[in-house]
Order: structure tokens, then sequence, then C-alpha cells
């Protein structure tokens, strides 16, 4: 990708060919050509490219039409916003007449260069709107298959014949250590529903102009449009506290709708609706959203004449049981093909006998738009070896850990013949410890001679693959091996001369995409949560390596919704109240996730939209956190997670104890909001938010800073110096000037003297130091803790083979943790130097500052930000100097830090020769 790094730049400048700007890669709340928006006043976002350096916009002009031919005579009949002086080209918000719900909308833009001289109208960019309010709906209902109480009673009945058979094994206390086909046969006399299957027929008699699917199926839902699958989502609609948030997805079936009669078929998923597992973290709890699979669907026909029908998930609709007869996101699925219904989902099919469903509670959510990327299955390959296991069955290495699942071709099945499919981080995915327990698929066949088992309610984290009961050879032919995550696009590529750099790099990206489904999670094997605190250290490096700005604003609202009333947030989302207000740390994601919008997108309005509830939890926070015998010092559940102290250390608790490393985080927080106070003009709020910090900072100094030593402890006595508080002392501007060269050099010396080229500590000592410690001429030391093989370190896991970072530096729990990538921010932000200016946030304003390191020969970058490509590189040359070049996006600017000068810049290419 990057071995020609100039040529999308030069290939814009053949096409223009003019020294004016042109608009491109239109896009609203940072989607392209969305549909089912649901944004009373959505944003907008173009790019600009020219061929001139320090070229840029002075005016813009974009107008909003009802139909593509009204667009074509530029009317603007939803809005137009004549020409705006402004060289804004990022959140700029909707203005015009009151969006309708349904309705189809088109736009384009045209700006002006810095000569005034004006561009052709850009391409025509398309939305749709979604439903707005309740009525919207035109009457549908939640369906289901079961009569409420008639389920509650069965389904409670299971639970507390589950409660005592419990162990302690993740992910449940029941059933981690049973196959599926021994969960399924638990209760034997009346096993879990399976998935049912829902259709409804209805005809179409008139041309077709439109036919848009409003559709929630929770769990998960899989739309049929006469036989056709609808869209290439899977897993879907995405996970969310269903009391609170619901999400629905729209779907354009214009082409799928024929003249006649035509049928729409629903198979319905339990997902995290409904989930099997008597999971550790209380969603299986009375008063949660425990449910019934359900569905809410309208299928909206227009006609040319300008008519229109409705067809809704209404009591007509017929119901049966589907071929998965179990399934589960933690415990796995069961397909048994022997209950396969031949076209169920075509209007000629006989349905006589189906049951009538039944109307269904409301799960309580406001029913909101997916306005964030579907999960899909983004990659298809086979494996690296296939072998057969004797008895044991064929056993397959993928080649690398993933999420999702793999599709095999079973031949020759017996019918009834049962087979199940282990899935597994270790080389036995049988093994007793495998992260997840046992992640299986169980498949039973119906005797044809080809048949395929492919998950369709869960997915897994795994590298190898068991398959038991097939007794037949596998090729690898056979076997289709799927990435399955939220799709979201990539924008960042680092390249460096340093293989093992490179190979850092690599893990770092594929642990965060391998845990977007939806959220952001711990892990897609055994927790499949959303952790908060994993997403304060991953979600940074997450954005300069994957376009984030749609799914974070999805998650910031799971965040919110974990809230109670006195504003306490819990430590996961979605969550049922799991440990809501123990963790100022973990929280606290609920404000460093905004930031990083806003600092990467130059987004404000998580913040416009969640201030009050930002400021509750601060207020709760003091209230219920804090110590008030030692104030600023606050309570919490969680520290630094995964240090190599959590090896060596016999103390209870952590080393050091919590509360300076939650007070610490809690003045960063603070800090952060006082900034985003003045942007938003909360003058009352930035005057509290400044004498809170100066009463946390008061505290810290008094209860944690040891004047003598010169160092920061926490509250426990520990014999050794300890990186995580002092690199984050140091990192959050904690440290009073006067003292901070002398902690610095502690630091230094600890890394290097004291542990020998090893950083010890865990995932927040890695989020700061890699932070803080490049920034202040210590690139060096930084690029030699990363390659240093010996442990505890990140060359080490790559020297023993890691695809993707383990949870801390022991493959002993999950090998797909995301938290430590926080080091992929030194590749772009400290080695290559790609910056942002949180004073004019968004990559409007860019920061070069590279670390030439003396170990490398090159390294390179390019981040596809909201304004544009960024690219820069650096070569050492045989002298020893260094060339860094690169290209500033059109209508940006940039400072270059380098080590003899600083320079500003316009856009265009650049280029410095600098001698270290």
């Amino acid at each position: 990708m990057l071995k020609k790094f100039f040529t999308s730049f030069f290939v814009l400048l053949f096409v223009f060919g003019t020294a004016q700007i042109i608009p491109y890669d239109l896009k609203l709340e940072y989607r392209t050509n969305p549909e089912g928006v649901d944004v009373l006043k959505p944003r907008f976002f173009w790019k600009v490219a020219s061929d001139q350096n320090g070229q840029f916009q002075t005016a813009y002009h974009l107008i909003v039409a009802t139909s593509k031919e009204k667009l074509d005579q530029n009317i603007g009949d939803a809005f137009d916003s004549k020409k705006v002086k402004s060289d804004q080209t990022t959140q700029v918000v909707y203005k015009g007449k009151s969006l309708q719900p349904s309705a189809d909308y088109f736009w384009k833009i045209k700006v002006w260069d810095k000569d005034g001289k004006e561009s052709k109208w850009s391409e025509i960019a398309h939305f749709s709107t979604g439903l707005f309010a309740a009525k919207d709906w035109k009457g549908a209902q939640w369906i289901a298959w079961k009569d409420q109480a008639e389920w509650e009673t069965e389904w409670w009945r299971k639970k507390d014949v589950e409660s005592q058979a419990l162990q302690f094994q993740l992910p449940s206390y029941f059933g981690s250590s049973m196959t599926m086909f021994e969960r399924y046969h638990f209760f034997h006399d009346k096993p879990y529903d399976a998935a049912p299957l829902l259709r409804k027929d209805f005809k179409v008699n008139k041309k077709v102009k439109t036919a848009k699917a409003y559709i929630s199926g929770i769990g998960y839902y899989e739309l049929y449009i006469n036989g056709k699958r609808i869209g290439d989502q899977v897993l879907d609609p995405g996970w969310t506290d269903y009391r609170k948030t619901i999400l629905y997805a729209t779907h354009d079936i214009t082409k799928e709708v024929q003249n006649g009669d035509n049928l729409a078929g629903v198979m319905l998923g339990r997902g995290f609706y409904g989930q099997l597992a008597y999971d550790h973290w209380g969603f299986y709890k009375k008063g949660g959203y425990v449910g019934q699979p359900k569905l809410m669907c309208r299928i909206k026909i227009t006609y040319e004449d300008g008519a229109e029908d409705n067809v809704i998930s209404d009591l007509s609709w017929k119901i049966t049981a589907g071929p998965i007869i179990y399934d589960d996101p933690h415990m796995g699925e069961i397909y048994d093909a022997t209950k396969e219904i031949p076209n169920w989902n075509l209007s000629n099919f006989d349905a006589s006998k189906w049951a009538n469903v039944v109307s269904s509670p409301h799960p309580g959510g406001a029913l909101i738009s997916q306005m964030c990327q579907p999960i899909r299955v983004t990659k298809t390959f086979q494996p690296i070896a296939i072998k057969s296991k004797g008895a044991y069955g064929q056993w397959i290495d993928t080649g690398t850990n993933s999420s999702g699942w793999v599709r095999l071709r079973l031949k020759n099945l017996q019918k009834g013949q049962q087979v199940l499919i282990f899935y597994g981080e270790h080389e036995d995915p049988t093994s007793g410890g495998q992260p997840g327990r046992w992640q299986q698929m169980g498949y039973i066949g119906k005797g044809e001679k080809e048949e395929f088992a492919e998950c369709h309610f869960s997915y897994k984290g795994y590298r190898y693959v068991q398959v038991k009961g097939y007794g037949k050879p596998l090729t690898k032919e056979d076997v289709e091996v799927k990435f399955v995550h939220s799709d979201v696009p990539r924008v960042g590529y680092f390249e460096s001369s340093d293989k093992i750099v490179n190979a850092v790099d690599a893990i770092c990206r594929k642990s965060l995409i391998f845990n977007l489904h939806s959220i952001p999670t711990d892990c897609p094997n055994r927790e499949k949560n959303g952790w908060l605190g994993d997403a304060v250290t991953g979600m940074e490096y997450g954005m300069a390596n994957y376009d984030l700005a749609a799914l974070m604003t999805k998650f910031v609202r799971d965040i919110f919704d974990t809230q109670d009333t006195a504003g306490g947030l819990a430590a996961i989302a979605p969550a049922n109240n799991y440990r809501n207000g123990k963790s100022t740390m973990w929280s606290s994601a609920a404000v460093h996730l905004p930031w990083y919008m806003y600092t990467y997108y130059g987004d404000t309005r998580l913040f416009e939209q969640y201030w009050d509830k930002m400021m509750l939890w601060v207020d709760y926070s003091w209230k219920n956190n804090n110590d008030p015998e030692k104030d600023g010092m606050f309570s919490e559940t969680y520290n630094d997670w995964v240090t190599p102290y959590d090896n060596t250390y016999e103390g209870p608790g952590k080393p050091g104890g919590n509360e300076v490393v939650a007070s610490m985080n809690f003045y960063l927080v603070l800090k952060r909001l006082a900034i985003i106070a003045d942007k938003l003009g909360r003058k009352e709020d930035k005057i509290r938010l400044e004498q809170q910090l100066k009463r946390i900072h008061n505290g810290i100094q008094k209860w944690a800073f040891d004047e003598k030593k010169v160092e920061y402890a926490g509250l426990k006595s520990f014999s050794e110096f300890l990186p995580v508080v002092n690199i984050m002392a140091l990192n959050y501007g904690i440290v009073p000037e006067k003292y901070r060269a002398q902690l610095e050099k502690k630091v230094v010396d600890n890394i290097i003297k004291d542990k020998d080229y090893h950083l010890w500590g865990g995932v927040f000592t890695v989020h700061s130091a890699f932070e803080y410690l490049p920034k202040h001429g210590y690139g060096d030391l930084m690029h030699k803790v990363v390659v240093n093989e010996k442990w505890p370190s990140f060359g080490w896991m790559i020297k023993e083979g890691a695809t993707t970072l383990p949870e801390g530096y022991k493959f002993e729990a999950s090998d797909i943790h995301h938290f430590m990538g926080a080091v992929d921010n030194f590749f772009y932000r400290h080695i290559v130097g790609i910056n942002f200016d949180e004073r004019i946030p968004g990559f409007k304003r860019i920061v070069l500052k590279p670390n030439f390191i003396e170990g490398m020969n090159f390294a390179k970058a390019n981040y596809n930000s909201i304004h544009g490509e960024i690219k820069a590189e650096w070569k050492k040359k045989t002298d020893g100097s260094y060339d860094y070049y690169g290209v500033i996006p059109a209508n940006c600017e940039a400072q270059v830090v380098l080590p003899n000068k600083s320079v500003a810049i316009k856009s265009g290419a650049f280029m410095f020769t600098v001698k270290k």
C-alpha cells in the first residue's frame, strides 16, 4: 500500500489538473450515502483536493433536495445554504426545512478556492431518513412466538435448575464444560426454544418507485424478501441495553419486491437479548433485559403514482421453529439441518400449519436507527494447515487469531449425524483451559451429498479449529475461514525498516479490529464485554487505524445508558448495573471517548449531548469515591491492568493500591472537561471544574508525593519505584515544574537500569509512557523497549509467535486483547510524527514531530483524516542525515517540528533534510 507513496496524490492532480480545489468524498453523519438517518440536524462532511500547494477553501455552497431531478436543476427545496464564506468542510450542520421521516434526500456541494475561483458541483450524494417517532411505525408492534407469561415461567424454571449446577468457569457459571449437544439435551424434557422463523405474504399490483424495510429483530435477525437474503450484515442489530436503546436497520428492497405475490421472511436469534449463558456479569438476572426473540418491522412501498402501502409486524404474521435449535453468542449454536423447511421464505409456500404470532411486551428502549457500520464478513480465505487427529477428528490451523467462524463443506453425512466444531486460541481447541472454555458449533446432517456448516447467531475468538464426529478427511478447499467484525473503514497504514516494530503494529491493529462487534469488546472469545478501561487505552490508537467515528457515537450512548439516577456509571457497557459507581477509571471512558472524537474528528456534539450526564457523574464521583479523610484520593475497584507485578508481587491487591492511579486519571478527566467547557461556553462549569482540578491536584501532592524521594507512590507501601503513577503524573501534567526533570530521570533510570530496558507496568503505563517519553527526547529508548525480546515486552510476544495481543505479558488468558495496543500511538505519532493540534482539532492543523530512530532506516505512515490523507516518511541517508517528506491535504496546514527547527507549512508536498 505504501510502496507507491505519492500515487494517489498524483492521480488527483492528473484528474483535476487545475489550481482550484475540488470537493470529494461526501459524507453525512460520518457515513457515505447512509440509509435510515434519524438525526434531525445531521452533519455534512466533504474533503477538498488540489494540485496547488497552499490551497484552501474560502466558501462553499451546499444544496439538499427531495429528488435527484430537483438537485440536477440546482433547486435545494430542502436546504440551500447559498454561498457561505467559510473554510469549514466537516461538522457542517443541516439548517434546512424539517426533515421528513422515511424520505429520500440528495445533496451536493461546490466550493471556492483561495483565489475566489469556483469549483464545479461535486458528485451527488444521497441519504434517506429513518423513523422519528412511534407513529412513523404505522402501527407495527413487537411480535413473538410464545405467550409472554408462558415463556417467562419456563425461562425462569430453567434458570432455577441451572443455578443448582454452577461452576466457576468463564463465560458462564453453567455449562462451560459441556458440549453443545449436552447443553441442548440438559433440559431433555423441554429444551430451549429454537430460533423462530416468521413470514408474511403481501401483494404488489402497481409499479414500485421505492421499497424500504425498517426492521429490528432482537437479539439478532436475518431478513428475506422472496427468498433472497437482504443485506450482507450479520449479527444484526448491534448490542445495546434493550431497556434503554434498541437499534433498527433500514434496507432498500426496491429491487427485491416484485409485481404480484411477495413474501417477507425473518429468522430471529437470541443474541444478547436472551442469552443462555448463566453469566458472571448479571445479564441473566431478573430485572435485566432478558426476553424471547421478537420482531418489529415496517415495509414501506411507494408507487410511481405516489400511493403508499405498508406491511407491518402485526398478528397476521405466521411463525414456527427453525433449524437453529440452540443459539447463544457465548455458548454457541446448533444447526439441525433435518429441521430445515424448504422454501419457507417464498410466497407459494403453504404455512397453514404454522402458528400465529403473539403480541409481545415492548422491551422498553427507544427505537433508534443503527447509524454505525454493521458487522460483516470482511474476508474469506483457506486455512494454512489441516491434519487428522484420528479418533479426535480433523484439526485446522487458520494461521492467525481472529474473530468470526469457519464455513465447512461436509460430504455424505448420514441423516441425523452429529458434528461438533470446536474453536480455540490454544493449539488443542478442546483443552480445558481455553479462553471462553469450549467455543463450539454443532451441526446435525440431513443426509445429502454436500452440506455446509456455518454460524448464524454466534461468533468466536480463535485460531485453531477441531472437527469431531465427521469421520472423513477435510481438505483446505472444504474450509472457508471468515473474519467477522464491525466493518469500519481502515484509514491508517504504518511501515518501517524494523520487522519487529511492523509485527507489533500488525498485532495491535488486528487485536483492535477483532474486538469490534457493534461495541469495542475486551476479547471476542471469553467475555465479549465492553470493558470501559479497555476502551480508554484502546480506542485512541484505534482511531489512527480505523474510522471509528460512527461506532464510537453509538458506543458513547451505550455508556450513558448504564448511568443510574444518582449518576454512577458501570464498568462495562452495555451492562445490567454491573459495579455502577465503583470505578472512576473504567467509567471515565464516558469523557475520554468523546475527547478522542473531538481530537480526531473535531466533534463536540457528544459533549453537547451528554454534558449534563457527564457533570452528574463528576458530582457522583466526588460524593461517593473521594476519601473524605484524604481529600483528592479516590476509591477504585481496578488499577493498572496486567502489570508484570501481577507475577512478582505477593501482597494483597495491587502494588501501591488503587487510589492514586484513579485520582490521577480523574485529574485528566477534569482537565479535559474544563477545556471543553470553555469551547461550549459553559463558564460556570469551567470555573467549578478548575476549582476541582486544584483540589484534586492538592490531594495528590499531599497524599501521594514523596518530596524527599521526588516520586509518587500509592497509599500502600511498596518497596519498588512504581512506573505507572509517576509516568501518569508526568503525562497528565500533574508534576510541579521544579520536580519534573528529576522525576523524568527516575522513570528513565527505572526503565534502563532497574528493569533492563523494560517498561514495568500495565495498560495505563503503556498508554502514558509511549505518549510522554517520545515527546521528551526518548524515542530511541522507547524503540529499544518495544523490540526487546526478553520478557516482559512486545518483542517477546513477537518472538513467541503472537498473531494478536495477549491479555498482558503472558499467554495464559485471552490472546486477543487490544488494550495494550496504545504502543501503536508511538509508531504513528512519535516515530513518523503525525499528530493533531488539540486547539484546532480533527487534523485541520497538523503537528508533524518525528523521532529519527537510530536503529531504523526508515518509517512511513499515511492517515486518511476527516480532512484528507496525511502522508509522512523519513529515511536515513548514508551521511547520517535524514530526509523527511510527505503530503498535507488541501485546506489544512501543519507545524513541522524537527530537532533543529520548527517550520509552519501549508498544504501540498513537503520535504526537509535534517542532520540529527
